[in-house]
């Protein structure tokens, strides 16, 4: 016996909208989950939630229950009386950045924009990539990118990454428990 049925398919435009909003979709359309099972209706973009057929197929009391998830993860991010956001997130530093945008293409979240750097006369001098520190989560992908060294995260600049090795150095944690500098 063979039984034919119609394929479900995503809505159009769904990609148009993941692009939009900076979340990742499969070759077939859905929209693809941060981890299947460890945030099931998050997205990679910090504040985007997924339930129901933008998914994956699903039936109608599985559509409800993801949506019951996503509504308590939104509740949570307004219990507070002030939104939290990562605390170590990219800056760039607009003298050195050649606007190469090698960052925007591999940040994961979307958090890297262009931004004009104008004179007072308002003649435009250099375009610059500029970290949206809403979106950023702080991972640090933009920073090992960037050719000229522009992207720094927060409290973890280059010379601070040093310091902390070297003072695990002279404490010996960093030499298998040996003690003293090498």
């Amino acid at each position: 016996m063979v039984v034919l049925a119609t394929a479900m398919v995503p809505q159009t435009g769904i990609s148009t909208l993941a692009q939009k909003l900076s979340v990742s979709y499969d070759r077939y359309g859905f929209i693809n989950e941060a981890h299947p099972k460890l945030r099931p209706v998050e997205t990679n973009t910090a504040g985007i939630f997924v339930a129901g057929a933008c998914q994956a197929p699903r039936d109608i009391p599985d559509s409800v229950s993801m949506a019951s998830a996503a509504a308590a993860k939104v509740l949570g991010l307004f219990s507070n009386e002030k939104l939290e956001r990562e605390p170590s997130v990219a800056v760039v530093n607009r003298e050195l950045c050649t606007g190469c945008f090698h960052c925007q293409r591999v940040c994961p979240y979307g958090a890297i924009d262009r931004f004009e750097v104008k004179d007072r006369k308002d003649t435009l001098l250099k375009t610059v990539a500029e970290v949206n520190k809403g979106i950023c989560q702080g991972c640090g992908t933009c920073q090992a990118t960037c050719p000229s060294k522009s992207v720094e995260l927060e409290g973890f600049t280059d010379e601070q990454v040093f310091a902390e090795i070297n003072a695990l150095e002279w404490t010996g944690q960093g030499n298998s428990g040996e003690g003293g500098r090498r």
